[in-house]
């Protein structure tokens, strides 16, 4: 029994040795197989994105030129500090992007985030408002929660990049009107791809397309145009095209002409070169008026009467599948102009009043073009027809509200309307407004000289009746492009803002997205169609479940340690103990 007895204790303590021998070797191996993984793969970089929008995934475009970053790029981020929780989420979203950037370029981008306004004082901190706004960042205020009560706090939710002496800022907060709060953090984590993006386009920059703003027709002038040209510098060529002395073929060497609200008539030679251009896969930014109508004819008195602009260009839009009506838009969400309401003193005192004939125009789709920007300022707008034309795919990109109406030219511009008392009845009694005001037109485009051009005349012109996948962009309104200027001082103002009523609107984007879109083919544009799905919490259930929720996720962790450990230790003995 005893010789027996020792025999199993034997045989048992032979078989734990056995087991811890081989849960060794099993521990050494994996570790060798980890170690030789990694020395294989050091130089490979994979990542897999399970998220259903693929929000931790950088488009080819992005990642394209993330590898061309070639020297150090810093970027200053300043959004650290204390921050209501859509910001804070804002930040972390900033970091995350940030940190595939850095590593598609090989570590060449790099980042801090820091809080300028720590330990500074009331005059210390405009000083760094102006400072940073001076180089295009914009502050917002933000309430803060302390204790039972409520601070009021600057943020800039934007960063400097730094780049072989250049010095590029980003802005990463995208407001639009009417959004409420966690909207407009939702829509800036969405667009922060194309936001990072555009700025290595900045640094990266190799203006080797060229853009044409045509001349001749009365269209805007040089200072009228000087802000958005400077933009446009930014990534292309830019120059002003003389349209009357050039050869149908100069065209050609341009990615992209812009037509600005003319004013005179476009003869056929001049439109028979817009038309080739167009069927030889140019790309055209149309912002063009059917009604003369401006604020300056109201200087001398309170009423003028609209004229038609005989400009002649109907024949080539009702091609194209367009037709601007004859007639001037009203709009109850509008912008204000300053109005002369009295003396004090011998002083002349203004007041601001809305304005129908002025539109602010948000935007009602996600399309790239539109997506995130600020509304659109419009001034005198017409409405757009778009017209069955096989072949071509109308996108309408803006519209005015639903609290719009439409008045047929010849129409009676009165200053006294600002002063009525508008109600939104007035405005939807005989339309349900939304009026097309800017429309993408894409697909095949037929020539309007298709029956009316003999070859044979013009050997040395190839002449094309049709194209296939070409695009372009109309808008009924020549102001949207248009900048404001003090002729006294020659100083020009940001395109879409109004140095009236003090507000900055999103001209400036909306245009530069235009010629994006129509002209760049690195594909960035697209990364505006990015979607990440903004899961609220539900703060009804927040409020009546908050107790229930405390100690689940309190009592329901512990639990499961305990039940893990106690299986855990009943399978362990049933694995090693012997009957």
């Amino acid at each position: 029994m005893v010789g027996g007895s020792n025999m199993k204790n034997q045989t048992k303590l032979t078989s734990k040795r056995t087991i811890k021998t081989q849960s060794i070797l099993e521990f050494v191996l994996i570790t060798a197989i980890v170690i030789l993984l990694n020395i294989m793969f050091s130089g490979t970089f994979f990542r897999i994105d399970l998220s259903k929008e693929k929000r931790y995934s950088l488009s080819s475009s992005s990642k394209k030129l993330a590898e061309r970053v070639n020297s150090p790029l810093y970027f200053k981020v300043y959004l650290e500090g204390e921050f209501p929780a859509g910001f804070k989420r804002l930040s972390r979203s900033v970091k995350e992007i940030l940190d595939e950037y850095r590593v598609y370029s090989n570590n060449n981008i790099q980042y801090e985030f820091i809080d300028p306004f720590t330990d500074a004082d009331a005059k210390k901190t405009n000083d760094i408002i102006q400072e940073l706004g001076g180089k295009g960042l914009q502050p917002t205020n933000v309430q803060i929660k302390k204790e039972d009560e409520f601070a009021q706090k600057i943020i800039i939710p934007g960063a400097i990049a730094y780049y072989k002496g250049k010095e590029i800022p980003v802005n990463f907060l995208r407001s639009q009107f009417g959004q409420n709060p966690e909207d407009v953090i939702n829509t800036s984590i969405e667009l922060l791809e194309y936001e990072v993006s555009n700025l290595l386009r900045k640094a990266l920059l190799d203006k080797s397309k060229k853009i044409a703003i045509i001349e001749d027709h009365g269209e805007l002038g040089r200072w009228e145009m000087a802000e958005a040209q400077q933009m446009l510098s930014e990534f292309y060529e830019v120059e002003r095209l003389p349209l009357s002395i050039q050869v149908p073929q100069k065209l050609n060497e341009y990615a992209g002409i812009i037509i600005a609200k003319p004013t005179q008539e476009i003869t056929e030679f001049d439109k028979f070169k817009i038309d080739q251009y167009i069927m030889n896969g140019g790309k055209v930014l149309w912002l063009l008026e059917s009604q003369l109508a401006d604020m300056d004819s109201l200087r001398k008195e309170n009423i003028f009467v609209s004229a038609t602009y005989p400009t002649k260009i109907e024949d080539m839009m009702f091609r194209y599948g367009i037709r601007i009506n004859s007639n001037i838009v009203q709009d109850l969400q509008s912008n204000a102009i300053p109005v002369l309401s009295g003396m004090r003193d011998g002083v002349p005192q203004q007041k601001l009043l809305q304005w129908p004939f002025y539109p602010v125009v948000g935007p009602i789709i996600d399309h790239p073009i539109v997506k995130g920007i600020d509304p659109v300022w419009f001034q005198f707008a017409s409405t757009i027809d778009t017209i069955p034309v096989k072949g071509i795919q109308k996108t309408v990109l803006l519209q005015t509200s639903p609290y719009s109406r439409v008045l047929p030219a010849p129409v009676r511009v009165d200053l006294n309307i600002s002063k009525l008392d508008l109600q939104p009845e007035m405005f939807t009694r005989k339309s349900n407004g939304n009026f097309p005001v800017a429309v993408l037109l894409e697909g095949n485009f037929t020539s309007i000289f298709q029956y009316r051009y003999d070859a044979s005349k013009n050997p040395e012109i190839k002449f094309k009746d049709h194209v296939d996948g070409n695009k372009m962009i109309v808008i009924s309104d020549g102001e949207v492009i248009r900048n404001q200027f003090k002729k006294s001082t020659g100083e020009v103002f940001p395109l879409g803002y109004d140095r009236y009523t003090n507000e900055q609107f999103g001209n400036k984007k909306f245009i530069q997205n235009c010629i994006d879109y129509l002209c760049d083919d690195s594909g960035i544009i697209e990364v505006r169609a990015k979607e990440i799905t903004l899961r609220l919490l539900d703060k009804g259930k927040i409020k009546t479940e908050r107790n229930f929720w405390i100690i689940f996720n309190m009592l329901v962790p512990a639990l499961l340690i305990v039940l893990f450990g106690v299986l855990n230790q009943y399978i362990r003995k049933r694995k090693y103990t012997q009957a």
